[in-house]
């Protein structure tokens, strides 16, 4: 009985050592019951809330008015829509109790207690001085977006007043006549080029918040070309979409257009002996049980805008440090404008994606929110998955991560599956049950043999094999990578249901 005692003492004691330590730590910590009361909150929260005594005093209406997650959305939208999930990470703007405000980057976890009670745990830290700080470095980045740009636009410009120029000596020496009216009109198309000029320039500088207002699509990936094909050497080609039907976008047209240029211009640094700069487009669905597996912050519609080239790509090592602030590659570089990036495109609800391989080029692909409700003619319709009634897929992909997502969605939607970490594995699975597998799954990018290699040695093994190929880089490009008449691609990271029907559609059930 002692023992016991002791035993109890001891947990009390360790449990009081716990809360203790919490106190000393920088981040605010906060845990709330699921009817939505402050069960705990530490010193270090209390003190960015500016709060004396979260007992009784602050519950999560009050908490709702306080904290806003982006778009106007209340702490409580995190804890309703995230909370099932796992869990949600982001920044959100604070009001303190004397009405100032800070910057917060909150982690929210759903948990379970031992006995089963939900409660959601916050955890918060301080960014205000971190973004005031990020702002001045982004003036500084922008200052270096605006040097890669500037002789090519120079040039360009000097160019269009040539023009002008010109026109305005034939004023002078040509009589009023019958070239008078082309005289004029040639005056004013080099005006109005010199004046898209002016403003592409200006939005490299422009220092304002980000807003959130629609874009379309299919100009602004315009307008970066066309400074793009002035700053681009004569062995890189440049491709982009023409006549997108894709619904606008939802956010900052500035930003995004500093974003792309941005990513450009490292695309065409990373291509020293030639290559393809290409600048494409697509629609996604995230579905609120996908939001995890896709890195997204909220389920819904998105485009996706990918700048992909073929140039040296990068190792792994330098693939995971690529966001860092001053971290770089290049001489003389900042190593800001990545870092810029992913801040600006996460600022608009967004995310960014890089898939790279030394060797084969990088592909980074930009996530941004598509306007709600507004619809294109090309919009995949969600619909319901057709199931797989228990036919036999083969799953093919190096990367033992993207392998076991895609066995999950297969399986969710009735298929069964049989997984390959890579081409000679597939091969060797295929030989044995060639004539049950109803169709291969083939990630277009691996070691030793590529996708293309595998898909041709199932032919030989099965000449009328079906093949859904999925790839890091957008469709466009990975065709120009895998080279196979009338396979259909999926690009990464792709939602299951877009899986399911992209499958269900090859085996003709769609």
């Amino acid at each position: 009985m002692a023992k016991g005692a002791e035993k109890r003492g001891g947990s009390r004691d360790f449990a009081d050592l716990e809360r203790k330590a919490l106190e000393y730590i920088s981040e605010g910590v906060m845990i709330i019951s699921a009817a939505g009361r402050v069960i705990y909150m530490d010193r270090a929260m209390r003190r960015m809330l500016e709060v004396e005594d979260a007992a009784g005093e602050v519950d999560l209406e009050e908490l709702d008015r306080r904290i806003q997650i982006g778009m106007g959305r209340p702490l409580s939208w995190v804890l309703k829509g995230r909370g099932r999930a796992g869990s949600w990470e982001g920044e959100a703007s604070a009001v303190t109790a004397d009405g100032h405000a800070v910057l917060l980057h909150l982690k929210c976890l759903g948990l379970e207690a031992e006995d089963g009670r939900r409660v959601h745990l916050i955890i918060a830290r301080d960014v205000t001085r971190e973004r005031i700080l990020e702002r001045q470095l982004l003036q500084s980045q922008q200052m270096e977006l605006l040097e890669n740009v500037s002789l090519a636009v120079a040039h360009e410009f000097r160019n269009l007043l040539t023009v002008i120029l010109a026109y305005a000596a034939m004023i002078e020496e040509t009589p009023l006549g019958k070239e008078m009216p082309e005289v004029v009109r040639g005056i004013r198309d080099g005006v109005s080029q010199a004046n898209e000029l002016t403003a592409r320039l200006l939005s490299l500088t422009r220092r304002s918040g980000a807003r959130s207002e629609p874009v379309a699509v299919q100009q602004l990936i315009d307008d970066v070309a066309a400074v793009m094909r002035k700053v681009l050497p004569r062995n890189v080609a440049l491709l982009k979409p023409e006549n997108l039907d894709i619904v606008p976008v939802m956010g900052d047209r500035n930003v995004l257009y500093r974003a792309l240029l941005n990513l450009c211009l490292n695309a065409r640094d990373a291509m020293p002996d030639g290559g393809t700069l290409s600048i494409e487009a697509d629609l996604v669905e995230v579905g609120e049980d996908e939001v995890r597996d896709m890195g997204a912050r909220a389920a819904g519609r998105y485009v996706v805008l990918s700048v992909t080239d073929t140039g040296v790509g990068m190792p792994p090592d330098i693939l995971k440090r690529i966001f860092d602030p001053f971290f770089t590659t290049k001489r003389g570089g900042t190593g800001l404008g990545l870092s810029a990036v992913k801040h600006g495109i996460e600022e608009l609800g967004g995310w960014v994606k890089v898939y790279s391989e030394p060797g084969k080029g990088s592909c980074f692909r930009l996530y941004v929110p598509a306007v709600a409700g507004a619809v294109s003619a090309a919009v995949e319709e969600a619909g319901r998955v057709p199931p797989g009634k228990g036919a036999l897929i083969l799953a093919v992909d190096d990367d033992a991560l993207a392998l076991r997502v895609m066995q999950k969605c297969l399986e969710r939607w009735g298929y069964r599956v049989i997984v390959a970490g890579g081409g000679e594995d597939a091969l060797t699975q295929f030989r044995r049950i060639a004539d049950e597998v109803a169709a291969v799954v083939v990630d277009v990018v691996m070691p030793f043999m590529n996708g293309e290699e595998v898909y041709k040695e199932l032919r030989r093994i099965k000449p009328d094999v079906k093949v859904l190929a999925v790839s890091g880089f957008p469709p466009d490009t990975a065709r120009r990578i895998f080279h196979a008449e009338g396979v259909p691609f999926i690009s990464k990271p792709y939602a299951c249901s877009r899986l399911g029907r992209s499958l269900a559609e090859l085996l003709g059930r769609g």
